[in-house]
């Protein structure tokens, strides 16, 4: 079995791996949609890494997806809802959905959850 340490390390060098070749795909400037997975919820932002600002960040924590009977929220379900409520702060804070943004996955893999939100994102009109 892999110690902790290990599996961490790898974790990290992933996420240094996938971040360097967005820095390096990302040479226009365009702001970057973050999405997250914890163990229980999940979170997504669009950042703009120029000014180094978050202009709209929502997670599983907000009001609106709460439930009282559902304490984890990570499944493919709620990465779809997720999507759409980041899609409604972005029209509302008039940021323009087919300017082009970068997908950061973070240190997860492409299928399941990330899959459906991205997959949301641009069923919704996002550039990514």
């Amino acid at each position: 079995m892999a110690s902790p340490a290990r599996l961490n390390r790898q974790k990290t060098k992933r996420v240094q791996r996938v971040r360097a070749n967005l820095r390096r795909a990302n040479r226009h400037g365009k702001p970057r949609i973050f999405f997250h997975v914890s163990g229980r919820h999940m979170y997504a932002q669009v950042l703009d890494d120029n000014q180094g600002k978050t202009l709209v960040s929502c997670s599983t924590l907000d009001k609106s997806l709460q439930d009282a009977k559902t304490k984890c929220f990570t499944n493919k379900e709620y990465s779809v809802k997720l999507a759409n409520i980041l899609v409604s702060k972005m029209q509302s804070a008039s940021l323009k959905l087919d300017a082009g943004y970068v997908f950061d996955r973070g240190a997860k893999l492409f299928h399941g959850r990330v899959k459906s939100f991205a997959d949301t994102l641009r069923e919704k009109g996002v550039g990514i």
